[in-house]
């Protein structure tokens, strides 16, 4: 073999396609040059050889998002639902870990940076026992900042991450704060809104209409419901009374859409400084309504 057809057999095989983007990446990179996508997560789905079940967790910052995806995983590998998963790759452990180790020492991790190349991936090989439903898919899911996400709904293609991501997405957990719903729903609705718009945009899904269409899954979650009864009692109703506007979008848009309420901290506190600063301190761990969003986009995704 000449030496210049060898350098570009090795070159091929030591190069991937971006699971985000598509874009071509080499061995030697530790992100995509393109959207910024970890290349580990790459190799980890690429080991498979199966196509990846991108389920998107989304929404606004401070909704909790990451302890949302940290107790998910850690559910997931105790099994729960009949669900049962297997992280696949060290960094998604990590992010169980960083997760379980705050809370257990009484306290919520810290935000997402706005750093593409700081956010946690989590890659896990998902089996869904119900009966007459069984099927295993490889659920990857990015945590991505609140305000990345704002931003990108703003200015698109700031975060090519986020846009690509979304082009792919079968289903999307959209994850708002209930109390900031409740005292604050018309902010919430708008936000839902922007991103509602943004998905049909991305996903090219006007042009469909009229046809028989495939439409992403979009579940609406209710954080930190243990604060909020409303939203704990009956989420549908929540949803309707406090974000009119998107429940309506969904109806248009997302014929596949459901609401939900899920808390991690069966209690917490609100404590204050001497500065007037305030913190809320989870008491103890009771993750509720958890494991139903995720059981519920995988089945109609």
């Amino acid at each position: 073999m000449r030496t210049e057809d060898y350098s570009t057999a090795v070159l091929e095989a030591e190069t991937n396609r971006c699971i985000c983007c598509q874009s071509a990446i080499s061995d030697q990179n530790d992100f995509c040059d393109h959207c910024h996508t970890p290349t580990e997560i790459t190799r980890s789905v690429g080991r498979r050889q199966k196509d990846p079940h991108f389920i998107s967790i989304v929404g606004p910052s401070n909704a909790g998002k990451t302890v949302y995806l940290g107790v998910l995983l850690d559910m997931l590998c105790g099994g729960s639902q009949n669900l049962k998963g297997i992280p696949n790759g060290a960094f998604s452990i990590g992010l169980q870990e960083s997760v379980v180790r705050d809370l257990e020492a009484r306290r919520f991790p810290g935000k997402t940076p706005n750093e593409s190349d700081l956010w946690n991936w989590l890659h896990c090989v998902v089996t869904d026992n119900t009966p007459n439903e069984e099927r295993t898919v490889d659920f990857v899911a990015p945590d991505f900042a609140g305000e990345a996400i704002a931003m990108e709904l703003e200015q698109p293609g700031t975060y090519p991450a986020v846009e690509n991501i979304i082009k792919r997405t079968s289903a999307f957990l959209l994850l708002c704060d209930s109390m900031e719903v409740r005292d604050n729903g018309s902010s919430a609705d708008l936000f839902a809104m922007k991103l509602g718009s943004y998905i049909v945009q991305k996903q090219s899904l006007a042009a469909q209409e009229g046809k028989d269409a495939i439409t992403p899954a979009v579940g609406v979650i209710f954080t930190k419901s243990d604060t909020c009864l409303d939203a704990e009692q009956d989420p549908a109703r929540f949803l309707a009374n406090n974000m009119p506007r998107f429940r309506d979008f969904c109806f248009h848009h997302f014929p596949k859409h459901e609401a939900f309420s899920a808390s991690i901290v069966g209690s917490s506190v609100l404590l204050a400084d001497s500065y007037g600063g305030n913190a809320r301190v989870p008491l103890h761990i009771q993750p509720k309504g958890v494991i139903e969003p995720l059981k519920w986009a995988i089945q109609n995704s």
